[in-house]
Order: structure tokens, then sequence, then C-alpha cells
């Protein structure tokens, strides 16, 4: 296990065991190269405070065996991979309302949708970043 540090980015902790991927001969290269560029380009990001107590004053997103590790509260520059991640890690919790008293066995759940990690970004060099980071957000849990 190594760790990689830049001074104006934040630290990735990389397991050193070897990667093989498999490309499907019918994908176009080019736009595979350009895919991979913008996943990894640098983002500033913030993930909120939270104030509950049981949880650790960071978070570690894993991608492909590389952990980047993020302080809450402190804004980070890390990979747009990574951001795909916190995005996508929605949680949903229910409520069980009894709308009708006299029928106390009809129970309604009522789904509540968020981010496991709220954050947000503050600074995307990329035009395309802020409509690629909705259309990942948008999508349903």
């Amino acid at each position: 296990m190594a760790l990689k540090k830049d001074a104006a980015q934040g630290v990735e902790i990389v397991d050193d065991a070897p990667v093989i991927e498999t490309v499907a001969e019918s994908k176009d290269f080019r736009q595979l190269a350009a895919d991979e560029a913008f996943m990894n380009e640098f983002v500033t990001v913030m993930i909120h405070s939270t104030t509950d107590e049981n949880q650790a004053p960071h978070v570690i997103v894993n991608c492909n065996g590389i952990n980047q590790p993020i302080i809450r509260g402190v804004p980070t520059k890390i990979r747009r991979k990574y951001v795909e991640i916190l995005a996508r890690m929605k949680e949903t919790k229910y409520s069980q309302v009894t709308r009708n008293p006299s029928a106390p066995d009809q129970i309604d759940m009522i789904a509540r949708h968020g981010l496991a990690y709220p954050f947000d970004v503050q600074d995307d060099a990329n035009p395309r970043g802020r409509a690629w980071l909705q259309n990942v957000l948008a999508e349903p849990a």
C-alpha cells in the first residue's frame, strides 16, 4: 500500500495490486480516453459537517481499490470519479404513518430520499461538469 500526495490535492491511498481491465472491441477508444480524462479531472468539494456524534469526522470513498479520504467541512480537491461515487451514495429512510386512527393496522410507509454524505461542489473548471453532476444526482436512488 502506498500514499500518493500532492500539496495542491488530497491524499489517495493506493493498493499496489495490479488491475487488469478489458475493453470491448466495439467501443470507440477516443471516446473511452476522453471519458477517462473527464473522470480524472480535479474538482473541489466540501462534504457538510454533521451533528451526529456517531459519524466519523471524515469520509473515505473507494474507486477501483484506491481510497480517497475527505475531511468533513474542509474544501478538498479530489478527482471527479470520487464525486460521482458521493453523488450516487443515496439512502432512503421511511416513516410509518397511520392515516386513520380507527384502522391502526393500515400503515403507510412514507419514503424520504437523500444523499448519505451531502456535499457542495465549490470549483469545477470543466463547463460540462455541472450538467454531468445534475444528471447523476437526478438518477433514482
